[in-house]
């Protein structure tokens, strides 16, 4: 047996041990509760937690809904660095990964694209948060923020819509990156280094501070942190000849400052900035190989910046809240589209339609490059009251404003075509425009002790108005056009919650979400509208044994008109409104205790979603892949929607015990296991399932801490994601997949001081 093969059963194993762990243990997405260690004497569950969901502080385990808390313990205790990290804690929520800051996330199966090369317009169906700020682009796609782990106080994760109380782009779900809040009382900080070393690929070295400091005790205090972190590279280039191509930076900081002049007035800043830099693809030619190729490299440079002010004072009952937000996100790409164009180009491209005639053939063009720039920048604002101290009566309301605006230019040239008219230029478009929502909501729940009933909404307006300035080039006519598009709506909640003992809590929810309406960016410019869905959502939380908890929950999502981007006739993406679309499932999470030291993580998940109706498409891309173009290709009803495993589960041990030296060591794993996946929604290709076990030790005393990790130890060539290309349409091309495979072994040493 070779050394794959070896692999492969290795894998296989680790997915039986952990799939069996899952099953003594139960087993999914972590339903309303944190996981972290705990004392020996600690319950599974630890003492309630209170904190920040659905804009007012709750008990978790009252939450009505479903929600992971990964909280800063856990994080650290994973090594995290990154969102790629991050999500393995969070089965249900799909990583689906694309270059540096060009991620795709889906929750609960609500995804119509798993590729932001693929995406053009069209706000995403899960909503990114920074600390209450939303970060998902409303209409032209920019970026997804890969936010550093580093002095993050937690990661929240709410499956289901969070339109009532969010806003627009949280259909599946919902993320919510808050950071560790200053401190008035104490002088603090952290220092962290590591060293992270790829297999097959090279070994980077990364640094991590932070520092908190009272300037008046009790009053004023401010936090400060910055991120220096060099990811190792895996990738190699074969066309251009070189190896270690893909290895990212990210540097950056943080400063948040906190104030509190009285008990009943607090008012917090805050201010973070930072920038990616990837030199080549994170892209495979191969579903198995680590290697692409491609005659120049295709290099990525993105950076976002937020600046926030938010302020809260207690008057008597209620509470005052106003949260103001500036923000800035910025993507640019050097790449290389030789082999989306190249081979067209050389027997000549059919765009009739878009110019009316063809352009070519140019038989000498051997290269062709595509440069963009995609800018935006934004301000928000919103003001809530709210019922101060928990009671029978509990109610919030609130107005939210928010105006973004963005920029993109896209140029593209066939070396060597030498045109008569148009020399090298193919391509060469600006777009231009503004998005904004307006909108009121609130929320009431009545509190009876063992029932609680709460219902809520939120009234939206959303509009987009958008320019596109074409250069004279050989598929672009010059001219310039201006388009608006506008809709309002309402969207509601429900919710429920029965205690019916200590041990034992049921809830059930419909909550409804929304997204922009908008415009395609292609030649005719079509509309398409904000697509919608309803959550329906029952579920149980069992605490039998001061060790042991268990929590269950179903939903089943009714999706209409949902928003699906594929390609016009002559490879330009499109955005329109297709039939229907469900998705149905269980969300399973365990946590058990059974002796001084030992905690036990199990959950599970099980999707099913898929359209409910037939979708026509312009490509056959399972054709395109063997040359040739048929067209007007069906996509059936039944068939899955992309980018997310019918099951996905993990298996979470981790063992304290008393180490040399008066340190305590703490022993780790995780197993994942994520199962088949649709790559696009418009073609057949299937990701196979994967199971990756990361394994981490760790000494600490005295604030000090030494860790030992390896993730990826089987060196499982799991595929993220797979994106087919657009545009080739000629009867003597072939289309072609990209594929982003996970991470290999990382092996990892980190030193970390906390005072």
């Amino acid at each position: 047996m070779d050394d794959d093969q070896n692999i492969g059963a290795r894998a296989r194993l680790a997915a039986r041990v952990g799939l069996v762990a899952l099953c003594t243990i139960s087993g999914t997405p972590l339903v309303a509760q944190t996981s972290g260690a705990a004392t020996d004497s600690s319950p599974a569950q630890d003492a309630p937690e209170v904190t920040v969901i659905g804009k007012r502080l709750q008990n978790l385990r009252d939450v009505a809904g479903t929600v992971n808390v990964l909280g800063a313990k856990e994080l650290t205790e994973i090594g995290a660095k990154d969102a790629e990290d991050i999500f393995k804690l969070a089965p249900g929520v799909q990583f689906n990964k694309g270059s540096a800051d060009g991620a795709i996330l889906t929750i609960r199966g609500i995804g119509t694209n798993t590729s932001s090369d693929n995406t053009s317009t069209g706000q995403l169906p899960t909503g990114i948060y920074i600390e209450d700020i939303p970060f998902t682009d409303p209409f032209q796609y920019i970026s997804t923020p890969d936010l550093a782990a580093f002095d993050l106080d937690s990661v929240k994760v709410m499956r289901g819509p969070q339109g009532a109380l969010y806003g627009s782009g949280s259909l599946g779900g919902a993320v919510n990156y808050t950071f560790k809040k200053p401190e008035l009382d104490r002088v603090g900080g952290s220092i962290l280094g590591t060293l992270d070393s790829a297999n097959g690929g090279n070994t980077r070295a990364s640094g991590y501070a932070a520092l908190n400091l009272p300037i008046v005790r009790d009053v004023l205090a401010i936090r400060v942190d910055g991120q220096y972190q060099s990811d190792p590279a895996y990738i190699d280039n074969i066309g251009t000849g070189k190896t270690n191509v893909n290895g990212r930076t990210v540097k950056g900081g943080r400063a948040l400052i906190l104030f509190k002049p009285t008990d009943n007035l607090t008012i917090d800043g805050l201010y973070i900035y930072q920038e990616s830099h990837q030199g080549d693809t994170s892209a495979s030619i191969s579903p198995d190989v680590y290697y692409y190729s491609s005659p120049r490299p295709s290099s990525y440079r993105s950076k976002f910046g937020l600046a926030k002010l938010e302020i809260n004072y207690v008057l008597g009952p209620i509470k005052l809240t106003s949260l103001t937000a500036h923000q800035t996100k910025e993507r640019n790409l050097d790449g290389d589209l030789t082999r989306l164009l190249v081979p067209d180009a050389t027997i000549g491209i059919d765009v009739s339609s878009v110019v009316g005639f063809g352009v070519g053939p140019f038989p000498n063009v051997k290269e062709a490059r595509n440069v963009e720039f995609r800018r935006s920048n934004g301000l928000s604002q919103e003001f809530r009251i709210a019922s101060a101290e928990k009671g029978v009566f509990n109610w919030l309301v609130g107005a939210f404003g928010q105006n973004v605006n963005f920029h993109r230019i896209q140029d593209v040239t066939l070396t060597g075509a030498n045109d008569p008219v148009f020399g090298d230029l193919f391509f060469d478009v600006h777009r231009d425009g503004k998005a904004e929502e307006r909108a009121l909501f609130g929320e009431v729940n009545l509190d009876f002790g063992n029932l609680e009933l709460g219902a809520g909404g939120r009234w939206f307006n959303t509009s987009v108005d958008y320019r596109t300035t074409n250069a004279q080039a050989m598929i672009s006519a010059a001219k310039s056009k201006n388009y608006h598009y506008s809709e309002s709506g309402f969207t509601p909640k429900f919710q429920a919650r029965y205690h019916l003992s200590r041990e034992a809590i049921f809830y059930a929810s419909a909550s409804k979400g929304y997204r922009f309406g908008g415009i395609s960016s292609t030649p005719g410019n079509p509309t398409y509208k904000s697509d919608n869905l309803w959550n329906y959502e029952a579920g149980v939380r069992l605490e039998p044994a001061r060790n042991f908890t268990f929590d269950l929950a179903g939903f089943y999502i009714d999706w209409k008109n949902p928003q699906v981007t594929t390609a016009d006739q002559n490879g330009f993406l499109i955005v329109s409104n297709v039939g229907s679309a469900t998705s149905k499932g269980v969300e399973i999470s365990s946590q058990w205790r059974p002796v001084a030291g030992l905690r036990l993580n199990g959950t599970f998940t099980y999707i099913d979603a898929k359209t409910g109706a037939d979708l026509q498409s312009t490509r056959n891309f399972a054709t395109d892949v063997a040359g040739g173009f048929t067209g007007n290709f069906i996509v059936p009803a039944g068939t899955r929607l992309p980018g997310t495993a019918r099951i996905q589960a993990n298996f979470e041990p981790q063992f304290e015990m008393a180490g040399p030296l008066d340190s305590r060591l703490t022993w780790s794993a995780l197993v994942n296991y994520t199962g088949s996946r649709r790559a696009q929604i418009d073609n057949d290709l299937m990701l196979p399932a994967y199971t990756t076990v990361d394994l981490r030790v760790k000494a600490a005393r005295d604030g000090w801490e030494i860790g030992v990790a390896a993730s990826n130890i089987f060196n499982s060539k799991g595929i993220s994601s797979a994106a087919y290309s657009y545009f080739t349409t000629g009867t003597g091309a072939a289309g072609y997949a990209d594929y982003y495979l996970i991470r290999p072994r990382i092996i990892s040493l980190s030193i970390r001081k906390d005072f």
